[in-house]
């Protein structure tokens, strides 16, 4: 859970700044820096902590010095549920992104409501309340709060069922945002992990739309042939120069999806250059190594087909989705379980992983990025790229230059 730290020299050079207003010759100075680009945002944006000196995540409070520290002072008992508390902590920009773990005992009228396939679902009075406010150094919270707990049937299995619920619930937000933009007749243009916001409960929510514009309007793109994207999410068709399209966003989709189900960044371990776009447009995909539920890699494949004709519209997409999680009921199609069943005793018994199923543990998986991995926008410049097809062999496509990766 590590977290980059600006070492001594930087900040000594830098601790004066005031990063809402940085002077031209700063500005020069932080790019020199701090050569993360993202950091670079977000010193950018939330400056550095005065006390802990690291970039902060939220401009309203310091993550480490104000949550970090209260790790010592509770446990689940449970490490992985620790973890993953800690780390959505650590993101959290807003007083409702914090989650908590709250002892049953600052619960009351605890009363039964219903029984479903995994859990029996009460409602009581959380005395405490959740985090609504940060005020003159202290959280404020909202009194006497009506909520509702859910009791899983087997609670051996709690990690793994509570991760799963959530990984569907982001890949259903993100569906339903997408849906939203595409029934006005938009297209996102630049739809890639770093462009998704989740309040680490239940809700994921597409942002960043600077670049949204109609389908049926003709671009900058269109009349300049400059492309800008992260390249990993770019659809094929576009790295040749063609026009974005919602079938571009369809595409994107399937690579956010994969993210979602591995927890792996696609193409984290190659340069992200002319070579992979190059490769991209032969038919390379992100690498799966372990098996995923066959009805979501169905989904994922159709998803960033090479043929836009062959990609679902994202109506179909998110009944698809849908079919497999139902959000409002919390409830999964009995062919899901089955399929996520069977591969996470597949995954269990593979010698690849040395922790426990991707897609059923919330343990960090461990790699190593390529340093000329980029996950921010910048302009795609290729030239001569081959038709897109796709291709039945990923290892193939590897090729020397990424041998060894």
């Amino acid at each position: 859970m590590g977290e980059f730290k600006l070492s001594d020299v930087i900040i000594e050079q830098i601790k004066d700044f005031n990063h809402r207003n940085l002077t031209k010759e700063q500005k020069s100075l932080i790019d020199k820096l701090i050569l993360n680009e993202e950091l670079k945002k977000r010193y950018k944006e939330n400056g550095l902590c005065n006390v802990c000196n690291r970039i902060k995540i939220c401009i309203f409070w310091c993550n480490y010095c104000l949550i970090q520290q209260n790790f010592k002072n509770w446990t689940s008992g449970n490490n992985e549920v620790d973890e993953f508390i800690q780390k959505t902590q650590l993101k959290a920009k807003y007083c409702h992104q914090i989650m908590e773990w709250i002892e049953y005992d600052r619960f009351e009228n605890v009363e039964y409501l219903a029984k479903g396939g995994f859990g029996t679902v009460f409602k009581a009075i959380w005395k405490d309340g959740p985090i609504c406010n940060y005020y003159n150094h202290q959280w404020k919270r909202s009194n006497n709060e009506k909520i509702a707990l859910k009791c899983l049937h087997n609670s051996r299995s709690m990690t793994a069922q509570f991760l799963k619920e959530k990984k569907f619930q982001s890949m259903h937000g993100i569906a339903y945002g997408l849906k939203d933009i595409h029934k006005k007749g938009l297209i996102h243009h630049d739809f890639h992990c770093g462009n998704i916001l989740s309040d680490f409960i239940d809700s994921a929510y597409i942002t960043d739309l600077g670049l949204c514009q109609p389908a049926n309007v003709k671009t900058f793109q269109d009349s300049n042939k400059k492309i800008y994207g992260v390249l990993p999410y770019v659809a094929p068709e576009v790295l040749r120069g063609k026009e974005y399209t919602q079938a571009s966003d369809i595409y994107g989709f399937g690579i956010i999806t994969y993210e979602i189900c591995t927890g792996l960044p696609p193409y984290y371990d190659v340069a992200h250059d002319e070579f992979l776009a190059m490769k991209i447009c032969q038919g390379l995909r992100p690498k799966i190594n372990y098996r995923i539920p066959q009805l979501l890699l169905d989904i994922i494949n159709q998803c960033w087909d090479a043929n836009p004709l062959n990609r679902p519209k994202v109506n179909e997409l998110y009944d698809s989705l849908r079919n497999l999680y139902n959000y409002g009921s919390r409830k999964f199609n009995p062919a899901i379980v089955e399929q996520i069943k069977e591969v996470d005793k597949i995954n269990e018994d593979s010698s690849y992983l040395s922790t426990s199923s991707p897609f059923l543990s919330t343990c960090t998986l461990s790699y190593m990025t390529h340093p000329q991995a980029i996950y921010t926008s910048k302009l795609l410049d290729f030239k001569n790229l081959p038709e897109p097809k796709n291709s039945n062999d990923n290892n193939d496509l590897l090729g020397n230059k990424y041998s060894g990766n």
